[in-house]
């Protein structure tokens, strides 16, 4: 009985509150027509403070975002309604609707207060479905999106909506802490997640930061005394208790890409699936964990692999120029320059390499820097090093750019598998015997 009455107190006390917001005209219906124009976003873009690309940025629209235009389009820029002010998009990224949305964004994505105890309804309308009730006080995370005058909001993992007069103003866009680190290194607090973005402050080695599980590449988004920025994921150590699929690997080293578009895959093998791609002395940490000619590096806040052969202990040039000790080997592409050192690792018996040269009689491939011949100690007496310096290359092939390869007077093709019989061209070297060549595919 008394659980009846005090629903019944709290639906007369909503009807009260209702009746009076409508005789302030604050509840009014809103013409479904009211909005006579929509525009959607068909691509991520900035929304800026100003109509200029250097304005600062208030929010960012997400590809198919609706927004709602306070005046016609002037000089490239739409002013639209945003975060309780006018803020401006590139017109190159948003088109006009057909048809106007009912629900725009008007905002950032965040968390709001609700000022009273409000109701959660299934769609914008107050004669909607009551899904859950939110007590004053009650933080509520919102999309940015509203319609006539409601906000979304997201409840228990469910999209609904609230009369927006119920809601703080202001939005709180800082993201949820869901874990906590210890800095096991001093690290730059970089406002995006890369190197060459602003440092908006440096943490000392034992710091403790909150950590959003947020991450891109090899950054980490993180919270530090009220900041929010992003620091290199494998100096994070988490602290104790901290749930298992949010600990993440820590670093033991640094290497870098040897040369550009470095492919790191899904898992140790060449077949896997490609991930992502490194430029060209682009550094990464690394986990102490080989398998399969591969190596575990720290990604996307996650382990994933890159052919071991790809990176360098020391830091080439970003250009891909890599000093090999001569100009023969120094005007080789950078494909050629990646299997020198490759080669050079694991075959450190090796003391002669020949790339570059200013004309070939067979191929254009040594006078493009595409090719290295490989010089064989004592070739007569050591087929089994050749041998062994061929097979290596077939098995690198895929990630070494091999095209093909010769070695005594025979060819073999990576993209055909075999081995094929060559004419004789009437010396050791012409017809490799003393040599293994290689040849690479353009850089």
């Amino acid at each position: 009985m008394k659980n009846a009455l005090a629903a019944t107190r709290a639906a007369l006390t909503w009807l009260v509150v209702t009746a009076s917001l409508v005789t302030a005209g604050l509840v009014a219906a809103v013409p479904a027509d009211a909005a006579t124009k929509t525009y959607t976003a068909s691509a991520l873009a900035g929304v800026h403070a100003s109509p200029a690309a250097t304005a600062a940025v208030l929010g960012t629209l997400a590809k198919g975002n609706h927004v709602l235009p306070t005046a016609a389009a002037k000089a490239g820029w739409l002013p639209i309604r945003y975060a309780g002010t006018t803020g401006y998009v590139a017109t190159t990224v948003v088109k006009a609707d057909k048809k106007a949305a009912a629900a725009v964004t008007t905002g950032p994505a965040g968390k709001k207060a609700a000022t009273l105890t409000v109701n959660l309804r299934a769609a914008a309308s107050l004669s909607a479905n009551i899904v859950a009730v939110a007590k004053k006080a009650a933080v509520l995370k919102v999309t940015g999106v509203t319609s006539a005058a409601f906000t979304q909001v997201t409840y228990d993992g469910k999209p609904s909506w609230v009369y927006s007069e119920f809601l703080t103003a202001s939005t709180d866009t800082t993201p949820d802490v869901v874990a906590t680190y210890s800095t096991i290194a001093g690290l730059a607090l970089r406002e995006t997640a890369a190197v060459t973005a602003k440092n908006q402050g440096t943490i000392k080695t034992g710091a403790k930061v909150g950590g959003t599980g947020t991450h891109s590449g090899s950054y980490s988004q993180v919270i530090y005394k009220g900041k929010v920025g992003w620091v290199i994921t494998g100096y994070l150590k988490a602290v104790k208790g901290t749930t298992a699929a949010l600990v993440l690997p820590i670093r033991k080293s640094t290497r870098y890409a040897m040369t550009a578009d470095t492919v790191i895959r899904a898992d140790a093998n060449a077949a896997s699936d490609k991930v992502a791609t490194l430029a060209a002395a682009a550094a990464v940490r690394t986990t102490g964990t080989t398998r399969n000619d591969f190596t575990q590096i720290i990604w996307d806040g996650a382990t994933k692999w890159v052919a071991t052969i790809a990176l360098s202990t020391t830091v080439p040039r970003a250009d891909g120029f890599i000093d090999l000790g001569s100009s023969s080997l120094n005007k080789l592409e950078p494909n050629g320059k990646a299997a020198v050192l490759a080669l050079r690792a694991a075959f450190p018996q090796i003391k002669t390499i020949y790339g570059w040269r200013a004309s070939s009689a067979y191929s254009s491939d040594h006078p493009n820097g595409r090719a290295t011949d490989n010089m064989i100690p004592d070739y007569k007496k050591n087929k089994a090093l050749g041998d062994a310096v061929a097979a290596w290359a077939i098995a690198h092939g895929k990630e070494l750019h091999i095209t093909y390869l010769i070695w005594r007077q025979r060819s073999y093709t990576i993209s055909r598998g075999s081995w094929k019989n060559m004419a004789d061209r009437g010396s050791d070297t012409a017809n490799h015997m003393n040599h293994v060549h290689i040849s690479f595919e353009p850089s």
